[in-house]
């Protein structure tokens, strides 16, 4: 056999065998990382924590009693063109619509002052016509039901259509300004009754087990909450509406809606996982409607090469959302101190490491629609607290148990909030998601201000 003859065959042993341990490897890597998520799977399973759709579902709700029906309604008649002409049902969020285009267009949902000249002569007309007084009355009548339900297509995983989270949003924004008119013209009650409205519509998302719709209402009460603020900090509030506002937000700070996200989340996980270990990864692309399809080989590659990774990034997803929903059971100030870092997911889990930063910013707003919670009803509190007594208290603690049943401690220290008095005011704060006390600095409104990322949640009162 000649020398060359010779080095093929040993080259050709060589590789034949480097492919043998590759096959091996991947064999024993498939078996042992198999074996860890069935351990995994079994054991949430055996915790009672939901692994299927059908385990997340919302409960069936009766029309007589479901929210969600009315809504419809008045998110159809939002998207309705002038003079009878009817637009697709949220197309481009009814920007097409004047109802929609005209509120959409205004700089704040809180502040008056902050409207352009033709705002202010516009958008009085338009609350006060017989169609948006309609969708009042049918908004009222919503809010009013015990449940909530849209009968979403969950089995749709990651690509559930959700349309009435945009309406949301509009319906809102319209309740606020609608709430704003009424205190500019001296009807304050009036006022107090719309943003009660504007609370019960948003926290209606309360069941849905999506993280998504979890955020819009958080957004939803967030708008509606500066509202509150700003028409508090200058009319003299109507005791018996602002108890009525004050116990609708602590029902508000329930912290079940996000523990159950986190099952949806953990749920959606399993869809997207289970697809891609079966070789379905084509199905992911229904979620994006603008990629192009997968190529073979790739999908080849993700769904049996890359197998034995997968399910060792299946099993460490499954145990970091476990873990990120039972944060939810502490304060944020203790979650922060044993949070999940990019140094503890393995770098091979891909798809672990790009959902930890979005589940932690989560975390982190639920931490922040608490202070804002606890900010609006202790700030209510003080105002209560000035109209029976004549002036402000000297401490928070003076509040309890006449105006609160206890005083709130700030989320992001769990010590008390900062509070001081002024002559005809005051301002009170938390200290914020950077956990530093900036003296009482609202958040910027542009992203390139310091005060944008380090900022405290404040109100303060100038009366």
């Amino acid at each position: 056999m000649s020398k060359g003859k010779k080095t093929l065959k040993v080259i050709g042993i060589i590789f034949g065998s480097l492919i043998a341990l590759i096959i091996a490897v991947h064999i024993i890597l498939n078996i042992v990382f198999g074996i860890q998520l069935h351990n995994k799977i079994a054991e949430l399973k055996a915790q009672g924590r939901p692994m299927t759709i059908a385990e997340i579902l919302p409960p069936a709700v009766p029309d007589e009693e479901n929210a969600a029906l009315l809504y419809n309604k008045a998110f159809i008649l939002m998207t309705t063109g002038e003079g009878g002409k009817p637009y697709i049902p949220n197309k481009d969020g009814g920007v097409n619509n004047r109802a929609i285009k005209t509120i959409t267009g205004v700089k704040s949902f809180s502040d008056i002052s902050q409207w352009t000249d033709e705002q202010r002569d516009e958008i009085p007309k338009l609350i006060n016509s017989r169609d948006i007084q309609y969708i009042y009355e049918i908004l009222e009548e919503g809010s009013r039901k015990p449940k909530c339900n849209f009968n979403h297509n969950y089995e749709d995983g990651p690509g559930t259509l959700l349309p009435e989270l945009n309406s949301m949003r509009n319906t809102v924004r319209l309740l606020c300004v609608k709430a704003l008119l009424e205190a500019e013209s001296g009807k304050t009650k009036e006022a107090f009754d719309t943003l009660l409205v504007g609370l019960k519509v948003s926290n209606h998302l309360k069941d849905e087990p999506i993280v998504l719709s979890q955020l819009v209402r958080v957004a939803c009460d967030g708008i509606i909450i500066e509202c509150i603020e700003n028409i508090s900090g200058s009319k003299e509030i109507p005791v018996e509406k602002a108890t009525l506002i004050m116990d609708e937000l602590s029902i508000h700070q329930d912290i079940e809606p996000f523990i159950k996200c986190m099952d949806g989340e953990r749920v959606g996980g399993v869809w997207t996982f289970e697809r891609i270990l079966r070789g379905k990864a084509r199905e992911l692309q229904e979620v994006s409607y603008n990629d192009p399809p997968l190529p073979v080989p790739l999908i080849f590659i993700v769904s049996v090469l890359g197998k034995p990774i997968f399910k060792k990034d299946f099993a460490c997803y499954l145990t970091f959302i476990s873990k990120m929903q039972d944060s939810y059971n502490i304060p944020y100030y203790e979650y922060v101190k044993d949070r999940i870092e990019d140094a503890d997911v393995p770098k091979c889990c891909i798809l672990t490491r790009i959902s930890l930063p979005a589940l932690d910013r989560v975390r982190e707003l639920q931490a922040r629609h608490q202070a804002d919670i606890d900010i609006c009803r202790t700030g209510l509190a003080l105002k209560l607290y000035k109209t029976k007594n004549g002036n402000y208290p000297e401490k928070l603690e003076s509040l309890a148990p006449e105006f609160l049943k206890e005083v709130p401690t700030d989320p992001f220290s769990g010590k008390s909030l900062k509070y001081s008095r002024y002559i005809s005011g005051f301002k009170l704060y938390s200290i914020g998601p950077n956990m530093q006390d900036d003296l009482g600095t609202p958040r910027a409104k542009k992203d390139n201000e310091p005060a944008f990322n380090d900022y405290d949640i404040v109100w303060e009162s100038k009366s």
